[in-house]
C-alpha cells in the first residue's frame, strides 16, 4: 500500500438542508434517488503557498435533490461542500493532473456527502438513505472547446452548356 499523490487537506460544508417528505408513503415503492437528484463538481487549481510541494486544488460540489410532484421519496435535500487538496508533482501533463483530481477528489468528497446525508436521515422519520454510488471517471470527455464542424466542399456549379 502506498500513499496517494492526492491528499485531502480539509473539507467544509457551507450549506446543508434536509427535510422529511410528509407525503412519503412507506407502503408504496420508493422512487429512485437517481431520478430526483443532481451532482455538480467544479475543480479549480489554486495558487499554492511558497515552498508548497506540488499543487493546490479545490473541488466544489453541490448535490441537489428536487422531488417531482407526487414523487414517493422520503427526504428532500441540498448540500454544498468544498474540499482542499494537495497534489504531488509527477503527472505527465497539467491535463492529466486535473483529470486525476477531478476523478479522485470528487469521489472522496462525494463519499463524505453520502455519509453526511446518511447521518442526517438516520434520525428522521423514514430512516437513513444512501445516495447511489457514482463514478466521476469519464472515458470519453467532451472537448474543452467547441470546434465548428468542417465545412463540406461547395457543390459544383451548373455544368457548362453543351455547344452544338
Amino acid at each position: 500500500m502506498k500513499q496517494s499523490p492526492l491528499q485531502l487537506l480539509r473539507y467544509v460544508v457551507p450549506e446543508v438542508s434536509c427535510s422529511a417528505n410528509s407525503a412519503y408513503d412507506p407502503a408504496k415503492p420508493c422512487d429512485s434517488a437517481g431520478d430526483n437528484f443532481s451532482v455538480n463538481a467544479v475543480v479549480v487549481l489554486q495558487e499554492a503557498p511558497p515552498n508548497f510541494p506540488g499543487h493546490s486544488w479545490s473541488v466544489e460540489m453541490t448535490i441537489s435533490q428536487k422531488l417531482k410532484e407526487g414523487a414517493n421519496f422520503p427526504y428532500k435535500f441540498d448540500v454544498a461542500l468544498i474540499a482542499f487538496y494537495r497534489c504531488k508533482d509527477g503527472f505527465p501533463t497539467p491535463a492529466a493532473e486535473e483529470k486525476f483530481v477531478r476523478v479522485n477528489g470528487s469521489s472522496m468528497l462525494y463519499g463524505a456527502a453520502r455519509e453526511l446525508l446518511r447521518s442526517l436521515t438516520c434520525r428522521g422519520p423514514w430512516g437513513e438513505i444512501f445516495l447511489p454510488t457514482l463514478s466521476f471517471y469519464d472515458n470519453h470527455p467532451k472537448p474543452a472547446t467547441d470546434t465548428p464542424a468542417p465545412k463540406s466542399p461547395e457543390p459544383p456549379g451548373p455544368a457548362p452548356a453543351a455547344q452544338s
